[in-house]
This record gives C-alpha cells, structure tokens and sequence, in this order.
C-alpha cells in the first residue's frame, strides 16, 4: 500500500526544478532565470531575477558601493521570521493535531459512541481531512496564508474548547480502578481481561465505588513498563462482540532504540524490557448517551476541517516563504527540531495526563496553545501572497525593494 505513493514520489522528484536563488549563487544565471519562467511570466521572472542578483552581491559584499555589506545574523530581517518560524511550527503541534489523529477512535468510543460507530467516525475524519485540504490548495493563493491561518487556528480554538467542554461533564463521574487491576496482572506480567457487565461490577466493588445499576460502561487501561507507556482499547461492557483487552510487552516496549527515541527519548529500552507491568490507571467511565458522542464527533470534525484548511496547508507554505534565504537550511532545520522536540513531549505527557486528569485537560491546553497561534499568525505574520522572497526579507528589514 506504501509502494505506489513512493514510486509516484520519485518519478515527480525529476519533473521539479532547482531553486532559482541556489542556482544563482553557483553561478548559474541563465538556469536560475528558465527555473523562474517555469512558473512566472516574462516581466515578472525579470523583476525576480534582478532582486535577486541585488540580494546576492550585497551579501558577497560586491554591491554597487564597492563596500562589503554589513549581514550580521542578528539583523531583524533574520531574527524575526526565525522567531515566527519556532513559535508557529512549535504551536503547530501543540494544536494536538497528531494526539486526535491517533487517538481518534478511543476518544469516540469515550464520547458515547459504539465501536462501529467510533470506526466510522475516524474514517469520516479522515475523509473531512483529505477532502477540506483540497479546497485549502485552492483558497490559499486566492484568499492568502495570513487569513486561512487566522481562519483555521480560531476554528480550532472553537472547536477543542466544545470538546473539552462536552467531555469535562461525563470525566467527572468516571472511576479508576488500577489497584483491582493490577491484582489481576498475572505472574508473566501480562494481562488478558474481558471486559463485561459482571467485570465491571466487580472492578467497581474492588474500588469500593457504587455506579447507577444498569448504566453501561467503558474501560481503558494505561500501562506501562519501564519508562514506556501505551493505551489499550476502550471496550464497553454492553458490546458482547468485544474482545478482550490484552496488555503484554510488545504491545508497549518498542521493538529498537530508533523507535524508542521517538517515543521517549529519555526512557532506557533495557530495562523495559524486563521491568514489571505497571497499570497507571484504569479508567471506568459511565457510557453517555450517542447523542453525545456524536456531538463531540462533529466538534472534531469541525477542528479537523479548520486545522486542513489553515495550518495544514498554509504552515509549511508559509515558512518555507518567510524565511530568508541566507538563514534557511539553518533556520528551518533548528524550527523544525523544535518541532518534533513538542510533538514528542504531548505524546509523552498525553497518555498520563488523560489518565490523571482526563481528555478535556488535553484539549484546552491544546486550546490554550492554539490561542498563541493565532496572534502569532493574525497580528505578526505577514501575508506572504504575491511576493518575492527579497520583498518579504525587506519587510522585516523595514525597507522597500526597489522596482
């Protein structure tokens, strides 16, 4: 299934030109200007052409003046779009976006909705995503980055905040029963349970608690060994398809170092690997109604459909535009390990903080983070349409480009 997207990959890797701006560094001048006509006008490949040429010798200091051009890093054609470029890629992830994806079907199933449901429910969000891309890709040089990326980060600031709010009246009645279950853990440090109506009366009397008679339930477990964690399926105790819920090693422990850095840089594989079974928490919710479950199944769709036609589209267009060239490999390269430096602390603290303190703590902190997205993107970014890169550079410089 992965093959074709790959070959298709590199067969379109030949039909992309080099950058007009690396070829004119090496030199290569009547390349850089056939790179620029591919997708511009006569006039306009002109104008570029010879911004560029004026960019590049006043930063080899051959400009017209016979002086070397004073470049320092530190100037505020470089600083400022650095810094715009950590802060919009760091809250990019801190929007939560990987955390849903993946987690998509327990949060449904959490909601209210069945397993069949819940299914389908992620493959609708998963259409809304493809399809809401497509018409960003259309929007985004008619309408601009600025505006869908103000658009997109106040729709999901709307939509994270509904959800947190519909999930925050059902977690207040949900009970953790990790002490009975981990009396259940058996001598191999593997657990098999399954998941019905008398199990969970009898993991509600362990934890002492009483429950509404009759009203369904649901279980997740999160566990651990060593310094990994991982989650298991939510299974209801009215579905008497469910399978049983199986927590073992491999389904938690990754399989090498490369995975396991990915997963927690800081936790050590070889004593994982032998490390008992841990249950963080075991968390029994009362089943709300599906009316609720589609409620919040039509929040996320709303965040998924604003989050593909804002920053799913704008972000990378819009970095990629905003910094300046001289900076750009170093510049995107230390934004971009920021990047991931977040997206590997929420899926860090996501599963413990859910277990502790429940989905809707995630989502308005997600919403918190989102806040700082959008004045960063409405109120310091600059609209990127329709401009060259030198023009962009001398916004920042607080100069015009000359025409």
């Amino acid at each position: 299934m992965s093959l074709p997207p790959g070959v298709l990959f590199v067969i379109g890797s030949f039909m992309v030109a080099e950058s007009p701006r690396w070829l004119l560094r090496r030199g290569k001048k009547d390349a850089a200007y056939n790179a620029l006509l591919r997708s511009r006008k006569t006039a306009q490949a002109d104008l570029e052409l010879k911004e560029m040429l004026e960019v590049t010798l006043a930063e080899t200091g051959e400009s017209s003046g016979g002086t070397k051009a004073n470049d320092s890093l530190l100037r505020r054609k470089y600083v400022i779009p650095f810094v715009l470029a950590c802060i919009i890629l760091a809250c990019n992830q801190a929007t939560g976006i990987n955390s849903i994806i993946a987690y998509n079907t327990n949060i449904l199933l959490q909601s209210g909705l069945s397993d069949l449901w819940a299914h389908w429910g992620y493959v609708i969000f998963t259409i809304i995503n493809f399809a809401v891309t497509f018409g960003g890709v259309v929007l985004v040089d008619r309408k601009g980055r600025k505006f869908l990326l103000g658009i997109g980060t106040a729709g999901i600031i709307v939509s994270l905040i509904c959800t947190g709010v519909l999930f925050l009246g059902t977690e207040r009645q949900r009970v953790d029963a990790k002490d009975a279950v981990q009396s259940m853990v058996a001598p191999d440090q593997k657990l098999a349970l399954l998941y019905h109506e008398e199990t969970a009366g009898k993991l509600l009397n362990l934890a002492a608690v009483k429950t509404e008679a009759g009203r369904p339930t649901s279980l997740v477990v999160i566990y651990s060994y060593g310094d990994f964690r991982a989650a298991s399926q939510v299974v209801r105790s009215d579905d008497p398809a469910a399978k049983p819920i199986e927590l073992t090693r491999e389904s938690c422990v990754p399989a090498n170092k490369v995975v396991a850095f990915f997963s927690n840089p800081f936790g050590n594989l070889d004593a994982s690997r032998t490390a008992p079974l841990k249950i963080e928490n075991a968390l029994i919710t009362p089943v709300p109604l599906p009316r609720n479950g589609w409620i919040v199944a039509i929040t996320l769709f709303v965040f998924m459909a604003f989050y593909a036609v804002g920053p799913g589209v704008c972000v990378w267009l819009a970095l990629s535009e905003l910094m300046p060239t001289r900076i750009r490999s170093n510049g995107m390269s230390i934004a971009l390990v920021l990047n991931q430096a977040v997206s590997t602390t929420i899926a860090a603290i996501f599963l413990p903080t859910v277990g502790k303190y429940g989905y809707s703590t995630m989502f308005f902190g997600f919403a918190a983070c989102t806040v700082i997205y959008f004045v960063t993107a409405t109120w310091f970014l600059p609209e990127t349409k329709g401009k060259t890169l030198e023009e962009i550079e001398a916004h920042f410089e607080g100069t015009a480009v000359a025409k």
